[in-house]
């Protein structure tokens, strides 16, 4: 009598780097921890001081200098242009697109201001100027809303990361580096110069909460954490069979065999997760909604206070609008990408693709694609990309 198969267990991935193992973490590399734990505390602390010291600021020279707030919107829009220029000088130091867009923003600004000074005649118009400013304004508000957004979620895993120094173990992920677009956390190593040798990526890090402590078994001092994520195992010699009438092509290619096959439940597990993942970023859009109500209604306002004329979609309100409109649509496409996933987790079958080389009988597909979402799920047996990053 044969002893039952043991039930499948999803496989870890990080930085779409397969789990090898799990070691002990040594004293020192905790105490290194420990320590950068207590400075991350004492910096954000003194960043987020700093942060309402300029807010505070702002509104207050708003309200000495009514003629200088009136055109951005009054002493809330005036204190959002100094965030948003506290950011920009932060994006000089960033890396690309960020540099760039911050270094053109400043450039059309400034020559703008210059040609306003010196030669009126070539000054651009107002409506590019206000739109130019609102763009960059919206970028240096974005740098600062991502760095004390990262800084508030390494606060709050503060508590889990000392947990795990508690437990003292490490997980070791290492491979080959992925072929195509680099996971965020290898493109920023890669820009640290980390990634030496790319035929073999070694990254350790803490179980749970995904800090980076070593990369190739050298100590990583940024604060960085890795999106671990646990897939389903992938069916090379699962059944598989034909594609029922009506989906199979009306001409097949005789270079490819098409077949189909059976989703375990695993795998419509991990499809529930990828669409809850993609219908739960509604927040963005939501936060900025918030600000633009915001700013439109302290504009009305203001302008309510010294004319009875009230310029409601301004060239700085209309590129709030037109932002606004932006990360609408991108929810919504996140939406329409769940709701297709929905209808793949419903159908409950993948089809299988074999090239010519291959054997349909033996050998593992060449790819497997939802059938409605057009997405791949599989590649050479091994999950897609898109399956192992951040949605």
């Amino acid at each position: 009598m044969s002893e039952p198969r043991p039930p499948e267990e999803p496989c870890r991935y990080a930085a779409g780097l397969p789990h090898q193992a799990r070691r002990p973490l040594a004293a020192h590399d905790r105490a290194w921890i420990e320590r950068r734990l207590r400075r991350l505390w004492i910096g954000t602390v003194l960043a987020l001081l700093g942060v309402l010291v300029v807010v505070a600021a702002a509104v207050a020279l708003g309200q000495r200098a009514p003629t200088l707030a009136r055109p951005l919107g009054g002493g809330l829009g005036l204190s959002l242009c100094a965030l948003g220029a506290v950011g920009v000088l932060g994006c000089l130091t960033a890396r690309r697109p960020w540099r760039w867009l911050a270094i053109a923003g400043l450039a059309v600004l400034g020559a703008s201001a210059a040609a306003r000074a010196w030669l009126p005649a070539w000054s651009p118009p107002r409506w590019l100027v206000a739109e130019v400013l609102v763009g960059t304004t919206a970028l240096g508000l974005s740098a600062v809303g991502l760095w004390v957004g990262r800084r508030v979620r390494l606060l709050r895993l503060s508590s889990l990361v000392r947990g795990e120094l508690a437990e003292g173990e490490l997980d070791r992920f290492e491979g080959p580096c992925p072929e195509g677009p680099l996971d965020a956390l290898l493109a920023r190593l890669r820009t640290a110069g980390e990634l030496r040798d790319r035929s073999g990526l070694r990254l350790e890090l803490l179980p749970r909460s995904g800090l980076l402590v070593r990369v190739g078994g050298r100590r990583f001092e940024r604060w960085e954490t890795a999106h671990v994520v646990d897939v389903a195992p992938a069916q090379p010699h699962a059944l598989r069979v034909e594609l029922p009438q009506g989906v199979a092509p009306a001409t097949p290619d005789p270079r490819l065999c098409l077949r189909r096959r059976s989703l375990t439940p695993l795998e419509r597990a991990e499809l529930q997760r990828h669409i809850a993942q993609l219908r739960r970023r509604w927040w963005p859009a939501a936060a900025l909604t918030v600000l633009v109500l915001a700013l439109m209604t302290w504009t009305l306002r203001s302008d309510a206070a010294v004319s009875d004329s009230w310029p409601l979609l301004d060239g700085a309100s209309l590129g709030w609008l037109a932002l606004l409109v932006v990360v609408y649509v991108g929810y919504a496409r996140r939406v329409l990408a769940a709701r297709k996933l929905e209808h793949d987790r419903r159908l409950r079958w993948v089809v299988t693709v074999h090239q010519d080389t291959a054997d349909p009988q033996h050998d593992p597909p060449t790819l497997e694609v939802l059938p409605i979402s057009q997405l791949a799920w599989t590649e050479h047996a091994t999950p897609a990309g898109w399956r192992l990053s951040r949605l």
